[in-house]
């Protein structure tokens, strides 16, 4: 009787076919799982868009708030960020906007901690009833204990950052509801529900903000990402594409990247870029989403 058996040759011709596939799928199946994670993450926006526009329903037509209200009569000039930016110790509160300062296990609940001080993220949470919608699944744990998601059950957690030229804000006021951004993606989950842009206190009445052009904001998909706007809609914007205008500021801007005012409007690109280590936050401006022309 005769055995069957391959040759060496046919072995080696079905490992170098295989090989060809795997080469060709394995990019095919990455690309899939990121198309994926980002229609995913454009629904959490979308949901945390229209759970904002439901908290003001019954919020005399007004926007979440992150600590507004708690500055001191002697506050001066960018005394603190207001809204509030989740650093510990804000005037005798040391949870922020569920931060946790120092030991790190402060705020075990986060930003769902009782007595971290008042946050969209708290606020919202009840119109949307899922932690798992305040996370991308683009975004891992932040890896430095004081703003890694809490373990406790219930804990708050997110990757996402409200407009803070928003807060507080009534919808009607805003001048282009479609066109201000409300929602953005961050790059790590943390347990702190901060703002960004965040404005800051002045005596004058200026409502300048920075942190608007930071690296670790915006590039989560394809260097861009997703964005919710006040009008309740969300879409993928490329981040330099993103004008500084959809921001809420309606004057010049002060790009620290190029040492120099430009206008929000005629200007539509931000400078950072994390894969080139450019982080310039302290690109300033008036902002104000109700005086947006």
């Amino acid at each position: 009787m005769k055995s069957r058996a391959f040759t060496l040759i046919e072995l080696l011709v079905v490992i170098a076919i295989i090989a060809i596939l795997a080469a060709i799928l394995f990019p095919v199946f990455a690309q899939a799982k990121a198309a994926a994670k980002k229609a995913s993450d454009l629904s959490n926006i979308k949901q945390l868009s229209t759970a904002s526009i439901l908290y003001l329903q019954d919020s005399d037509d007004n926007f979440v708030a992150n600590g507004e209200g708690m500055l001191p009569s002697n506050a001066g000039n960018w005394a603190t960020m207001e809204p509030y930016t989740g650093q510990s110790d804000f005037y005798g509160n040391p949870y922020g906007a569920g931060a946790g300062g120092n030991p790190p296990n402060q705020a075990p609940l986060g930003f769902m901690d009782p007595a971290a001080v008042q946050n969209w993220g708290r606020e919202t949470f009840p119109y949307v009833k899922s932690m798992d919608m305040f996370v991308s699944p683009s975004a891992s744990n932040d890896s430095d204990p004081k703003w890694a998601p809490s373990k406790t059950p219930g804990a708050g957690r997110t990757s996402y950052l409200f407009n803070g030229c928003v807060s507080r804000l009534s919808q009607t006021a805003i001048s282009k509801p479609a066109d201000i951004v409300i929602f953005q993606d961050r790059a790590t989950t943390v347990k702190e529900a901060i703002v960004s842009p965040r404005r800051s206190y002045f005596t004058d009445g200026a409502k300048h903000a920075n942190d608007a052009d930071i690296a670790w904001a915006g590039f989560n998909f394809s260097k861009g990402g997703n964005y919710g706007f006040a009008d309740g809609h969300a879409k993928f914007i490329k981040r330099k594409a993103l004008k500084f205008k959809q921001l809420g500021y309606f004057e010049w801007v002060y790009m620290d990247s190029r040492g120099r005012w430009i206008s929000p409007d005629e200007n539509p690109t931000m400078d950072s870029d994390p894969e080139k280590g450019q982080n310039y936050w302290g690109t300033w401006g008036q902002c104000d989403a109700a005086q947006v022309p």
